[in-house]
């Protein structure tokens, strides 16, 4: 699994339901997406819920790398980049990926959330992912409206990401992380992103 986000910010004057309309336009198109795993369309808005910028800012989940490539090189970018401007786009191996049972339909993530870490250069990244792993079960297991989570690792930087993917509403989640808004969800590859969440049980 390929863990992959791009992040636009934009003015703090944008009307950001122009970003709206552009999903209810664009995000049904995404549902038939060979390959995706999983995308949520994100946005935070400027001084609501510790945003500090206005933003766009969309998630995916790919099964296969090659999935991934194809969608760079191909139309649906294109239109990010014409929109847009090329942004830089953040990549990270699959680090853990753990989901609620309850997590059948993922139009009911309604929320994500990200929280970085960066690791010491002489981590034990054996016994870290699956610390992880522990983790990600726990929380999965004990939080309330906690549907999934996803980490990966960036080996250039050794940073770890955390998407938790929520059920509830932004204004319920902690509030030491960063909070974004789904408008739409695509996940016509859902079956084929692997849960490690039993790895080490």
């Amino acid at each position: 699994m390929f863990i992959m986000q791009y992040q636009i910010s934009l003015p703090a004057d944008y009307d950001m339901n122009v970003i709206r309309q552009r999903v209810a336009s664009k995000g049904p198109s995404f549902d038939t997406l060979d390959g995706l795993g999983l995308k949520c369309f994100l946005i935070r808005e400027r001084g609501r819920f510790g945003a500090p910028c206005n933003e766009y800012a969309p998630v995916y989940l790919w099964p296969r790398v090659e999935a991934m490539w194809g969608f760079l090189a191909g139309s649906g970018f294109a239109g990010i980049k014409d929109a847009f401007g090329t942004p830089p786009v953040q990549t990270w191996p699959g680090f853990a990926h753990v989901r609620s049972a309850q997590l059948s339909d993922p139009k009911t993530i309604v929320s994500v959330t990200r929280e970085d870490e960066t690791l010491s250069r002489d981590a034990d990244l054996i016994e870290r992912r699956k610390r992880e792993i522990d983790a990600a079960n726990a929380a999965v297991e004990r939080t309330p409206g906690l549907l999934a989570r996803a980490v990966g690792l960036d080996p250039l930087s050794w940073r770890l990401v955390r998407f938790d993917y929520w059920a509830r509403a932004q204004a319920e989640l902690p509030a030491h992380l960063s909070r974004y808004e789904v408008l739409h969800v695509s996940a016509p590859a859902f079956a084929e992103l692997h849960d490690t969440g039993r790895q080490y049980a």
